[in-house]
């Protein structure tokens, strides 16, 4: 789960911001740090950290996006927007693309991928995004060169032949870090440069392969998963790997952890059953599946030891919490106890059709206008129907000055006044 804030200022405190114009025309542009397709709701971050949460409807024209669902995390956008009430009403919502510098072409994905399958180019492939970014799943073969240690070691760190077809990409059409990235490679004289704009989220949204690094393997917060029979597992497997062989996986569904954000990634000594793994866990909706190319050997080549005997078939894994977060069980603990306010940010007609006993409905796209309804004395908790607009509203509040916290947890009303709650 990602994360996000609200603002709600009058048409003066907006000219000052630079979110509006002295004729009342309200526009902003910043990243994208959430969107609810339940709510209709984009929140966005400016430049002065204050988060803008914004609706959109039929009416709503989405410019270089064919649907609010080409929005993704930390996009650039520009929102064209008017006040209805207590809300936000998004005319338009354009992406912003960062361009190409001069002497950089674009290269697509099915270009990208053939060039990289050609043996003996003298090609390298650039993620130009922070290092933890690019551990947690990158392109195949891709090496990680951020921009500031590129703007640092330019010459170091690529390569001498100015002849090498150098590709950089980062997170996506609007990042500017792979088109700042190209231009330096161009001052430094390479002949040809290219630049994948759609980046990791756009090779992500075709389905092809994701990477782990071996830090990501290490120390990463993950689900790993060895594809490989018992036998070849129990002669040495990387240390807290869960043996699921291959033959087996599409009936262990039940295995997996309920929370479809978790990372999960696989090895094998076998290409296909990698990609075979993959493609199953979208199937399966797991947002965030990747592969550790080269499994044991890659392991043991970096001068790590592998576990022998039986590896563990059962896997256990606990999200860690974001900044603000609590626990399924510790939301239900404060509801039951009845001993802090409960904030609904959902509708009013969601609210209507089933909710938590003595919640307060707040919806998330009004808070930045009814914060002051938050009963005072004691940290509220928030929630809603997927965790989304509750971060919302927890970051507007966060804002405010105002303690709270929120679950970042599926919450469905079953009838009435009950409600199962799942990762």
């Amino acid at each position: 789960m990602r994360k996000f804030r609200t603002l709600s200022v009058s048409i003066a405190a907006l000219i000052s911001l630079g979110l509006a114009s002295a004729s009342g025309a309200e526009e902003l542009k910043g990243r994208v740090k959430s969107v609810s397709g339940i709510a209709h709701t984009i929140a966005v971050e400016v430049e002065n950290k204050s988060v803008v949460v914004v609706k959109f409807d039929g009416s709503t024209q989405f410019k270089n996006a064919a649907s609010s669902g080409d929005f993704i995390p930390d996009e650039v956008v520009a929102v064209d927007y008017s006040r209805a009430g207590t809300e936000n009403r998004a005319k338009t919502i354009s992406k912003v693309i960062a361009p190409p510098p001069a002497g950089v072409t674009r290269i697509s994905a099915a270009a990208l991928r053939d060039l990289g399958e050609k043996a003996g180019e003298k090609f390298l492939l650039v993620d130009s995004r922070p290092a933890g970014r690019y551990n947690e799943g990158h392109l195949p073969n891709a090496v990680s060169i951020p921009l500031d240690a590129l703007e640092r070691e330019g010459e170091k760190l690529l390569p001498t032949d100015r002849e090498t077809t150098l590709v950089f990409y980062c997170g996506g059409l609007s990042c500017g870090l792979s088109p700042k990235s190209a231009a330096i490679a161009v001052k430094l004289g390479f002949k040809d440069v290219r630049m994948f704009p759609e980046g990791e989220p756009g090779w992500k949204k075709l389905a092809y392969p994701l990477e782990a690094s071996l830090a990501f393997v290490k120390s990463g917060n993950i689900v790993l998963i060895d594809l490989r029979n018992a036998e070849k597992a129990s002669a040495g497997h990387i240390p807290r790997a869960v043996n699921i062989p291959a033959s087996i996986l599409g009936a262990a569904s039940d295995r997996f952890p309920e929370f479809t954000g978790a990372p999960v990634v696989f090895y094998s000594d076998s290409e296909g059953e990698l990609n075979a793994a993959l493609e199953l866990m979208r199937d399966w909706g797991y947002k965030n599946a990747t592969s550790f190319r080269g499994g044991v050997s890659a392991w043991q080549s970096a001068g790590n030891e592998l576990a022998t005997g039986p590896a563990p078939t059962k896997i256990g894994y606990a999200r860690k919490l974001a900044e603000g977060e609590v626990s399924i069980q510790e939301f239900e603990e404060i509801v039951k106890l009845d001993s802090r306010p409960v904030i609904d940010a959902r509708t009013a007609e969601e609210f209507g059709k089933g909710h938590v006993p003595r919640a307060v409905n707040i919806p998330s796209e009004e808070m930045a206008v009814r914060y002051v309804e938050v009963p005072a004395g004691k940290q509220a908790v928030i929630h809603c129907s997927t965790g989304t607009r509750a971060e919302m509203a927890y970051d507007i509040l966060k804002e405010k000055g105002i303690k709270a916290q929120y679950l970042g947890a599926n919450v469905e009303f079953v009838s009435g006044n009950k409600w199962v709650i799942q990762e």
